[in-house]
């Protein structure tokens, strides 16, 4: 198990490699955000996933241990990525896309499919993870008071769905994010004892990208990738029904469908999820 922080593009980014990457196709981690960390998936699926087989867990430009120089842009972060492949000497990765993660990480099998064995989205729509509309309603949702749910609506109106992350508690994100009230509270003793914070500033910069010619998920359906589609039941981020209709455009595409699961299956239901993963490794014959 190496730990190390490796140059790519200009940027010192941190990268940790459990197992050998060499001998079989190694699961490359995804993280979320944009701009989020990696230490707590360590923590909590790490050990167990690096059971199935090699891991690489990295994190982004600017996001968590990683340096940051203040250029961001989805082009780039696949760049990154690909410098990460190349410069570890991976011929074939096996891309594990958490939240904003799935949509990078399709982004890079849209650019290098060649090098990519399969991939799994897990809480990923690939509808847009900046500003889902999804946001106003699913927070609405699990709001405890009228006062709370008429503060959101407000955000919403004035500024649109993404302010609503600005207004809501501690306590209504928990129950966004988490259906199982004692997942949430481990997620969030992890994050404190990362001392790790998202600064908000790669969410910024790609709210300000032009939007994509043709959208990620018509390049994405024309690939021949095996995908792996993970959502919780209760997760009002991705959303269900975005998730399954995503699959009916890939043509080799499965959906599983957590029942006791919001946005984090890999804490809710880790021993299912880490079934499911191993599954989907042995049919992408690995």
């Amino acid at each position: 198990m190496t730990e190390s922080y490796v140059e790519l593009n200009g940027v010192r980014h941190w990268v940790r490699v459990a197992g050998d990457a060499r001998g079989r196709v190694p699961v490359v981690v995804v993280h979320g955000g944009p701009g989020g960390f990696i230490y707590d998936f360590e923590r909590l699926t790490g050990s167990l996933l690096e059971e199935l087989g090699p891991v690489v867990y990295y994190e982004q430009r600017g996001s968590g241990r990683s340096d940051g120089d203040g250029r961001y842009a989805v082009p780039l972060l696949v760049d990154d990525l690909e410098q990460l492949r190349r410069h570890l000497e991976l011929p074939r990765i096996m891309l594990l896309g958490i939240s904003f993660g799935g949509d990078l990480a399709a982004e890079y099998t849209v650019a290098h499919p060649d090098r990519v064995a399969g991939l799994i989205l897990q809480g990923t729509a690939l509808a847009g993870p900046l500003t889902p509309s999804t946001w106003g309603s699913g927070f609405e949702a699990v709001a405890a008071d009228d006062e709370m749910r008429a503060v959101i609506r407000a955000a919403v109106a004035e500024s649109g769905p993404r302010a609503v992350w600005d207004v809501v508690d501690r306590e209504t994100v928990d129950r966004f994010l988490f259906r199982q009230p004692a997942a949430a509270r481990r997620v969030r003793e992890l994050w404190e004892e990362s001392g790790l914070i998202n600064t908000g500033e790669m969410a910024a910069a790609l709210a300000g990208e032009p939007p994509r010619r043709v959208p990620l998920v018509d390049e994405f359906a024309a690939l021949e990738v095996p995908v792996l589609v993970i959502v919780g039941f209760w997760d009002r981020n991705a959303g269900v029904d975005a998730c399954r209709d995503l699959v009916t455009r890939l043509p080799r595409a499965r959906l599983r469908v957590f029942g006791e699961s919001a946005h984090f299956p890999n804490v809710e239901e880790t021993d299912r999820y880490l079934a499911e993963i191993a599954a989907f490794r042995s049919a992408c014959g690995d």
